[in-house]
């Protein structure tokens, strides 16, 4: 399963972090692992072009991690553009993604 750890604090996200794999089919097959990498790769590409310097991000096989370094209003919305997305995968495919969300002070 891929669980995605969401954290905002007064109700911005200040980092996610996603790890696992799918296994909704094999590796080449697997729709649930290709639509989270799409939907991850493409925000994080769309950010660093967009909003340089704004995110820090580790990717590794089966991990990424994205932390919010200078906030703003636009990141928000990206960052917020990329959960909606995630969080219609998991409508759908909700027994191979789990998205939790962490509300802090």
């Amino acid at each position: 399963m891929i669980s995605v750890n969401v954290t905002f604090i007064d109700q911005k996200i200040q980092q996610i972090e996603i790890s696992g794999h799918a296994n909704f089919d094999r590796h080449g097959k697997d729709i649930v692992c290709a639509g989270v990498s799409a939907i991850v790769y493409g925000s994080i590409n769309a950010i660093d072009q967009v909003k340089k310097n704004q995110i820090e991000f580790k990717i590794k096989e089966g991990y990424t991690f994205i932390k919010v370094k200078k906030d703003s209003s636009d990141l928000q919305l990206l960052l917020k553009m990329m959960l909606v997305q995630l969080q219609t995968l998991e409508e759908t495919y909700g027994q191979f993604i789990k998205i939790n969300q962490l509300m802090e002070v």
